[in-house]
């Protein structure tokens, strides 16, 4: 069985322990699921570690091997997030998250070609990771946002949507938590947009070229600028905070559907066709 396989299984497995986690409420099953997603994860990166070592370059120089790593950094974003707050539902939900990443990854070619010179430098390194941590991120407050869409019509009252236990947030609590995951992410994601620019310059002579990608990267890049600070401009419209929490869950809905249209989406489209950013075209 190859390790790809092993991987989903293993992001399956975990799934399936935070559901029982959420049903039992298992002190060991809250640490069984856990043990299997860090499991599920170090079959990520030993996979990537793999790629790398046979194919002489980092694992992400086609959609592929990106979508693989994609999957890696998600994973490790919850598991940061995980040791920080006592989650709930939002394991499997991760869990199924990284799978599904991984699945669309095993429809795109896995063949190992050799990587064009402008692919060759340490700033393409450093351009991936923090874009890749970024996204990872986003997709996890993706999730807590869908959560916390589903749960909010089953709000009491105000008090209780501030209830914490311990260092849980409880399940009306979800849009705190996204704005804290979207608040990590970011400065990768800024990172990833200022190493890009660098690397560019010393690899096609311009610091911005305002193809397909790096127009949607700005718009990506604005689109949570925008959510970020949000917030402290709906206090002076008179939108109750109520209703502003759901505002900005919708807003990081439609973020990071703009993230994987800038991810994966341009790819497809023939106006993109020649961008030196677009994995197709490599």
């Amino acid at each position: 069985m190859s390790l790809i396989n092993l991987t989903l299984i293993a992001y399956i497995v975990a799934s399936v322990a935070y559901i029982a986690r959420e049903v039992w409420m298992s002190v060991a099953i809250k640490w069984i699921s856990l043990g299997v997603f860090i499991l599920a994860f170090c079959f990520n990166l030993t996979w990537l570690i793999a790629r790398s070592i046979k194919a002489g370059h980092p694992p992400f120089s086609n959609l592929y091997e990106s979508l693989v790593f994609y999957a890696c950094c998600t994973a490790l974003v919850y598991i940061i997030f995980e040791f920080i707050y006592n989650f709930r539902v939002i394991g499997a939900l991760a869990s199924v998250l990284a799978m599904l990443i991984l699945l669309y990854a095993t429809l795109q070619d896995s063949s190992i070609r050799p990587i064009m010179p402008a692919l060759k430098s340490n700033w393409m390194l450093a351009h991936v990771i923090t874009y890749m941590l970024g996204y990872g991120a986003f997709g996890i407050s993706f999730i807590t946002s869908c959560i916390f869409l589903a749960v909010k019509p089953f709000a009491k009252n105000k008090k209780s949507n501030e209830v914490k236990k311990g260092n849980e947030i409880s399940l009306i609590n979800f849009d705190k938590l996204s704005y804290k995951l979207v608040a990590f992410g970011f400065p990768f994601l800024t990172l990833g947009i200022v190493t890009g620019a660098v690397w560019a310059k010393k690899a096609w002579g311009d610091y911005w070229s305002w193809d397909p990608k790096e127009t949607w990267s700005l718009i990506t890049w604005l689109a949570y600028l925008a959510y970020l600070h949000t917030p402290l401009i709906f206090p002076k419209m008179n939108i109750s905070k109520s209703k502003s929490s759901v505002i900005l869950a919708f807003w990081l809905l439609i973020s990071f559907g703009i993230v994987n249209f800038t991810f994966i989406g341009l790819n497809y489209l023939p106006s993109a066709a020649d961008s030196e950013h677009i994995y197709g075209s490599q």
